[in-house]
């Protein structure tokens, strides 16, 4: 059985949902999917809009990428801080609060006057999302009882899905029809209702322990994750050797190493070094962490290949790529469900096995595929990250103790999106490379429509080399990405059949069902 340290047991014992049973958990989710589900419907919708509000601030590709690495880097930075801040104080008045910052941010992007003005509220947007995503997962562990949290952790797993899915849909029909600024404006009512719902329906949570924020130990923590973030997301821009990408991870290690230090020696640190200890969250998070790097370093260029070389549409890529969330949302709730009644290794195995499977099957795909061809392939995605996630975030935070949600909540979620931009640059680096030993002096590129359009029209002039090699060359270089991606599930894999134990977590579950049915023989 996981081992808790002993300086570590809580002074509260009980989670809320043991203490204060009158209320209905379902209900009290609604305001925190409504928040999950926005900050990341947020981030796929931006991606569509991008090109109409370069156009329109006349923005030089450098400030595109900062309204996208802005936010990313805030929100890595603050994930932690405001999942420890969460069980210092009112938990669901802070994600409220968070929802309004969050609201405030989109509707001054939509506002912007400027390039800079934009960017400013991006990072406006990020700290509200930092809010939210720092204590979403803590509040979900909080509202629902071991035993019966694994359903509401897949119902987050199909949040997650969905967001990612739909945006491009969403985002191309709100910039077609209206224009980029409502890519915002959608926030607005949204956040106000979430906000409304999260004041109305969320009960008393958070405020499990009262210690001093580590304000050193944020700051190492900002530069060191800051600069490491910064080096990932530029480094193929200025390249790996570049003096600029080097000196960002230089200036990073000395930051994080000290703020391991600092953690490790203080009383109240940011982040309790301690829970590593503890089997079933390391094996848990780790896991997770690569996983989630070959999910990013695969899906991502999906989009490329349907809008650049099948010439679909934001919106049409979207429908093709709807089996994902769709299998995802059949999957999670029952993964996460079985995962409180048989043991969770089972569902956490078969996942990223059959997620492997996917990829491989993708490591073959024709530039002719039809629709009905590629979603049963996708479908192999969607059942292996459903089967996963949410046993896998059951296991972490059934694992930790209950003040401590907060702060494991923030680094779930950072060691996630440090995933997702490590995946998408290694991925990113794959293509391109590939891609330049087959088209020397391709460069740094993805194929997008704009370009694909350029080759078509020069094609019909009966000069088809140069398109027959590009779309060639791509998708030699997509399948060599597919197939580098499999060793990151299969390590993944490995991780969870050797360190991870199924069995305690059964244990727990059984203990708390036992102690749930001893409280309610003493209510009656």
């Amino acid at each position: 059985m996981d081992r808790i340290p002993r300086s570590m047991n809580p002074k509260q014992t009980k989670p809320f949902n043991q203490t204060n049973p009158d209320y209905n958990p379902w209900v009290s989710l609604i305001p925190v999917a409504i928040g999950v589900f926005m900050v990341l419907l947020d981030v796929s919708i931006l991606n569509v809009a991008l090109p109409s509000i370069s156009q329109e601030f006349n923005a030089k590709a450098s400030d595109v990428q900062w309204i996208l690495n802005a936010y990313l880097i805030t929100l890595v930075i603050l994930l932690i801080t405001f999942g420890k801040i969460g069980d210092m104080v009112r938990r669901n008045l802070l994600y409220a609060t968070g929802m309004g910052i969050f609201a405030l941010g989109s509707y001054l992007c939509a506002e912007s006057w400027s390039i800079g003005s934009f960017i400013t509220f991006r990072v406006l947007q990020a700290i509200g999302g930092a809010i939210m995503m720092g204590n979403s997962i803590a509040l979900i562990t909080e509202l629902f009882p071991l035993g019966k949290r694994g359903a509401a952790m897949g119902v987050n797993a199909i949040l997650i899905a969905t967001a990612f899915s739909l945006g491009p849909i969403l985002g191309g029909w709100l910039t077609t029809h209206f224009s980029w600024h409502w890519v915002f404006y959608i926030n607005v009512p949204i956040g106000i209702v979430g906000v409304t719902l999260g004041l109305l329906l969320l009960p008393t949570l958070g405020k499990r322990i009262s210690e001093p924020i580590d304000f050193p130990g944020l700051i190492l923590l900002a530069i060191g994750l800051g600069f490491f973030t910064l080096g990932i997301i530029k480094g193929q821009d200025w390249g790996w050797d570049s003096e600029k990408t080097i000196a960002s991870f230089i200036i990073s290690f000395p930051y994080l190493i000290a703020f391991a230090v600092r953690e490790i020696t203080y009383e109240y640190p940011l982040l309790d070094l301690r829970l590593f200890r503890i089997r079933n969250f390391t094996a848990g998070i780790v896991a997770l962490f690569f996983i989630m790097m070959g999910v990013s370093t695969s899906l991502f260029l999906l989009p490329f290949f349907l809008q650049g070389i099948k010439g679909l549409t934001a919106e049409e890529s979207g429908y093709w790529l709807v089996a994902i969330p769709i299998m995802n949302t059949v999957v999670a709730p029952i993964a996460g469900r079985l995962s409180d009644k048989i043991n969770p290794k089972i569902m956490m195995t078969l996942g990223p096995s059959i997620f492997t499977i996917g990829l491989y099957l993708l490591s073959d795909l024709k530039v002719g595929v039809t629709f009905w061809e590629l979603t049963p392939v996708l479908s192999f995605l969607g059942i292996g990250l459903g089967m996963l996630m949410a046993p896998a975030l059951n296991v972490v935070m059934a694992s930790i103790p209950i003040e401590r949600a907060g702060m494991t909540s923030g680094t779930i979620n950072t060691m996630n999106n440090l995933a997702q931009a490590m995946g998408i640059t290694f991925g990113g680096v794959l293509l391109t490379g590939k891609m330049n030993d087959l088209i020397p002096g391709y460069g740094n590129q993805l194929p997008n429509p704009g370009q694909m359009m350029i080759l078509k029209y020069i094609a019909s002039f009966g000069i088809t080399s140069p398109l027959i090699g590009m779309v060639e060359a791509f998708m030699e270089s997509l399948h060599h990405v597919f197939l580098s991606a499999i060793p990151f599930p299969l390590v993944g894999l490995f991780i969870i059949l050797v360190f991870l134990q199924g069995k305690a977590h059964l244990e727990k579950v059984r203990q708390m069902k036992k102690m749930t049915a001893q409280v309610a023989q003493v209510a009656l």
